[in-house]
């Protein structure tokens, strides 16, 4: 009896799929090839990048041999078109080597960095080379293009937080505003896990204020 009740309960199982496919027959159909579609694409994408990324790495390979052979100036055109590439650590790794090789030239490197700031790059990349601009351009910004560069708000959750709160420190302390200064170097120390180096620094520079 109790295999005949088994095999009726199995029976109104497949009756029960069987509705079931009938009713959502196009809409399972239309899932299906979606999920089809979307494999193929990430497949396409991968093969893609993959393929992007031999060819940069290729290229950036025979920049280097240029740049040890001192053929600067066809290292530079070669980065020129690098840096505008799809995959963001080639566009880093270009716009790095393009600074290095401009290192002689003041302009030319702020000319980079502007670059690279409005560019499609990640946010911690872009953090990194606002600090290098701030560093770069020191004493030939105002109070606003120091702010527009290094704003405590942009840079809450960048790893570069401490390094750009007390560069923004260094530079109020350089136009003598001491106040202002204090404030951004005792906002920088109560960060949490702040690195001992940064917060010795830091209380050093708040001591000597006066």
């Amino acid at each position: 009896m109790s295999q005949l009740f088994n095999e009726i309960d199995e029976d109104l199982k497949q009756d029960k799929f069987i509705n079931f496919f009938k009713k959502y027959k196009f809409i399972l159909i239309i899932i299906f090839f979606l999920i089809l579609i979307l494999i193929f694409f990430l497949v396409i994408k991968n093969i893609i990048f993959e393929s992007r990324a031999k060819k940069y790495t290729q290229e950036y390979v025979i920049i280097l041999n240029l740049v040890n052979n001192k053929k600067v100036d066809e290292a530079k055109k070669k980065l020129e078109v690098l840096k505008d590439s799809k995959i963001n650590i080639y566009k880093v790794l270009a716009i790095s080597k393009l600074l290095e090789l401009s290192k002689e030239n003041k302009n030319e490197q702020i000319s980079i960095l502007d670059y690279a700031i409005n560019s499609n790059i990640e946010k911690n990349d872009k953090d990194l080379f606002k600090i290098k601009k701030a560093l770069l351009a020191f004493e030939n910004l105002d109070e606003t293009q120091f702010i527009n560069l290094l704003n405590p708000s942009d840079f809450k959750e960048s790893p570069w937080r401490v390094l750009a709160l007390e560069i923004l420190g260094d530079f109020y302390l350089s136009k003598k505003q001491k106040i202002k200064a204090k404030e951004i170097y005792e906002q920088a120390i109560k960060i949490p896990d702040i690195p001992e180096i940064f917060k010795k620094d830091l209380e050093k520079k708040i001591k000597e204020i006066k």
